[in-house]
C-alpha cells in the first residue's frame, strides 16, 4: 500500500503528513482511555497502596502512548516504506482491539473508535485500503459478539452492531470514492500544468522543476545522472514544405519513437519547438551514448511522410549528451553542457551524437602528458570560471573556438606541438577579460568608444597573465596577436602579414567566424554561409588570404 497522492510541493506534502499524524495520535490517546478505565475500576481507590498502583498504571499507559507516538513519528517519516506502513496499520488494529476488549468486548461502547483508522487510511491511501480496514474491524466486532454474546437466544449486541458495521463500509466506500475523484481531478490539473498538449510528454516547466531535484538526489546518493538534448534536423524546412499540421503529426510520431526507445524510469520532456530532453537516472556516459545512438538510428529508419524531400532522404536528429559531475556541477551546468554538445552535433552537419567534455579535459588530451603544465593551467581554469560567471557568452565562445581550432588544425595537418599551442591559445585567448568591467561584457547596447578601448586591452592583459607562468611562453604571442589584422589595422600593436604569428593568424579567423555567427549587441548575427562570404571578402585585409580559404574549406568538408 503506497500513498497515491499526485506530485505536490514539499510544503503541501508536509501539511498533509501532519494532518494524518495528528489524527492518528488523537485516535491513539482516545483508545488509551478505555485501558485506563479498565485498570482503575479493578482497584480499590481508597487504598494508598492501590493509589500507587493506579499511578504506576497511569505512568505505564503514558509511556506506552509516548512510545506509540515515537513509532508513529518514525512511520510518518518513512512514507514510502511498505513494510512500515503495514506494521503501522497492524499496531493500530491491535491497540484498538485490546482497548475494545478490556472495555467490555461485545458490550463495549467504544467500538466506534475503528472509524478513526477507517477514515484516516481511506483518505491517506485509497478506497481499497479503507474497505480492508473496515472488513477487519467488522470481523473483530462480529467475532466478539458471537464469542462473548448470548448464542442461545437473541444476540442483542450483534443486532446493534450491524448498523455500525454498515457505517464502516458506507464511510470507507463514500469517502474513498470522493478521494478517488479528487485525486483524479488534481492529477488532471497537474498534467495540464506539466504536460505538453501536443505530444503528451512532460513540458519545459516540468523539466526544470525536476532536473534540479534529480541532480541534488544524485549528489546525495552519489549516483550517476545523464541528460540527452535532442533536436530534429531541418524540421523548419519540413514545416515549410508540408505545413504545421503535418509538422505536428511528425512530432507526435517522433515522440512515440522516443518513448519506445527509453526505459520506464527515464523522463521524456518536450523542451520547446522541435527540441526534446531525456533525463536518464542511474545512467553513466557510456550507457547514455548507447541510448542516444539507439534513438538516432530508430528515427533515421522511420518511414515518415515526405522524407524523400528531406536531406539524405530521411528524417534525422542531432543529440547532445552530458553526464552530471556530482562533485563540481549543478543542474544548470548539466543543461548547458548538453546544449553545447548538441550545438557541436548540429555544427558537425547533423545526424550525430556528440558527448560533452570540458575544454580542460580536452586540453589535457593534447598536453603530451606534461603534468607540470597541467598543474600550471589550473589557476587559469579558475579565472576562466570567474569570467564565465560574469559573462556566459565568453565561456561558450571559448568552447566553440576551441572546437573549431581542433577541426581546423586537423585539416591543416598541424604537428602535435603546433596543435597543442593553438588549442591552449584558443582556451586562454580571452583570459584578459577578467579585467574588463562586467557592465561592458554583458551590455545589450552598442559599445561606446571608451568601452571599446577598455575591451581592446584584453589581448595584452591575457598575454601579461600568461607570461607569468612557466611553460606558456610560446602561447603568449598567440593570445597577444589574435586581434591583429593581416593589413596592419588590428590591435594592440598593428602588426602586418607575416609579422603576425602563424598560429595567431589561424586563431584570428576562427575567433572572428564564431563572433560573426553568434549574437552580440554590436553586430548582426550571420548564418554560416554569410560568415563564409565575409571571410572570403576579407581575405588579404582582415585575414591571411591562404588560411582564410582553407578555413572555409575545412568547415565545408565536415
Amino acid at each position: 500500500m503506497v500513498r497515491n497522492f499526485p506530485k505536490l510541493d514539499n510544503k503541501k506534502k508536509e501539511q498533509i503528513r501532519t494532518m494524518f499524524f495528528t489524527l492518528k495520535i488523537l485516535a491513539l490517546f482516545f483508545s488509551a482511555i478505555p485501558l485506563f478505565q479498565y485498570f482503575s475500576q479493578s482497584l480499590e481507590i481508597n487504598s494508598i497502596y492501590n493509589n500507587n498502583i493506579t499511578f504506576a498504571i497511569s505512568m505505564i499507559l503514558i509511556i506506552f502512548c509516548l512510545l506509540m507516538f515515537f513509532l508513529m513519528f518514525i512511520f510518518n517519516r518513512n512514507e514510502n516504506n511498505k513494510i512500515l506502513q503495514g506494521l503501522e496499520m497492524v499496531i493500530f488494529l491491535i491497540v484498538f482491539i485490546v482497548s475494545i476488549y478490556v472495555s467490555g468486548a461485545n458490550e463495549s461502547y467504544n467500538k466506534f473508535i475503528f472509524l478513526f483508522i477507517i477514515i484516516s487510511y481511506t483518505i491517506e491511501y485509497d478506497m481499497k485500503t479503507g474497505l480492508i480496514i473496515a472488513s477487519i474491524s467488522s470481523g473483530v466486532i462480529i467475532a466478539m459478539d458471537f464469542i462473548f454474546g448470548n448464542n442461545n437466544g437473541v444476540n442483542v449486541q450483534f443486532e446493534n452492531d450491524i448498523a455500525l458495521i454498515a457505517m464502516f463500509y458506507i464511510v470507507s466506500w463514500t469517502l474513498g470514492f470522493y478521494v478517488k475523484l479528487e485525486k483524479s481531478h488534481i492529477q488532471d490539473l497537474i498534467d495540464y500544468a506539466n504536460k505538453d498538449g501536443l505530444t503528451g510528454t512532460y513540458n519545459h516547466r516540468y523539466f526544470y522543476e525536476n532536473i534540479e531535484t534529480l541532480c541534488e538526489d544524485s549528489k546525495k546518493s552519489n549516483t550517476t545522472l545523464s541528460l540527452l538534448m535532442i533536436d530534429l534536423d531541418y524540421f523548419k524546412k519540413y514545416n515549410d514544405m508540408y505545413g504545421h499540421s503535418k509538422g505536428d503529426e511528425l512530432l507526435k510520431e517522433i515522440t512515440k519513437i522516443l518513448r519506445d526507445n527509453i526505459r520506464v524510469k527515464d523522463i521524456l520532456c518536450r523542451y520547446g519547438g522541435d527540441e526534446f530532453c531525456i533525463i536518464l537516472p542511474d545512467t553513466n556516459k557510456e550507457e547514455a551514448i548507447l541510448v542516444a545512438n539507439r534513438i538516432r538510428e530508430a528515427v533515421c529508419s522511420y518511414d515518415c511522410y515526405g522524407k524523400e524531400h528531406l536531406d539524405h532522404g530521411k528524417m534525422t536528429l542531432s543529440i547532445g549528451v552530458s553526464t552530471f559531475n556530482n562533485e563540481t556541477e549543478n543542474s544548470k551546468d548539466l543543461i548547458e553542457n548538453a546544449d553545447l554538445a548538441l550545438y557541436r552535433a548540429k555544427f558537425l552537419r547533423r545526424n550525430k551524437v556528440e558527448v560533452y567534455s570540458s575544454i580542460f579535459d580536452q586540453v589535457k588530451d593534447v598536453s603530451d602528458n606534461n603534468t607540470n603544465l597541467l598543474e600550471d593551467i589550473k589557476p587559469l581554469k579558475t579565472l576562466i570560471t570567474v569570467i564565465n560567471s560574469r559573462d556566459t557568452y565568453t565561456y561558450k565562445h571559448v568552447e566553440r573556438v576551441f572546437n573549431y581550432c581542433n577541426i581546423f588544425a586537423d585539416y591543416l595537418q598541424m604537428s602535435s606541438e603546433d596543435k597543442r599551442l593553438l588549442l591552449y591559445g584558443a582556451y586562454l585567448h580571452d583570459l584578459g577579460k577578467i579585467n574588463v568591467a562586467k557592465e561592458i561584457l554583458i551590455t545589450n547596447n552598442k559599445l561606446t568608444k571608451e568601452e571599446w578601448e577598455e575591451l581592446k586591452k584584453h589581448p595584452q592583459d591575457s598575454a601579461d597573465i600568461l607570461s607569468q607562468i612557466k611553460g606558456f611562453e610560446k602561447v603568449v604571442p598567440i593570445v597577444l596577436q589574435h586581434h591583429e589584422k593581416y593589413d596592419g589595422t588590428g590591435y594592440p600593436n598593428g602588426l602586418k602579414a607575416e609579422n603576425i604569428c602563424y598560429l595567431a593568424r589561424v586563431l584570428t579567423i576562427v575567433d572572428s567566424f564564431d563572433a560573426m555567427t553568434n549574437q552580440r549587441p554590436y553586430q548582426k548575427t550571420k548564418t554560416f554561409e554569410e560568415a563564409f562570404e565575409e571571410i572570403e571578402r576579407c581575405r588579404g585585409t582582415h585575414f591571411d588570404p591562404v588560411l582564410a580559404g582553407k578555413f572555409v574549406e575545412a568547415l565545408k568538408s565536415i
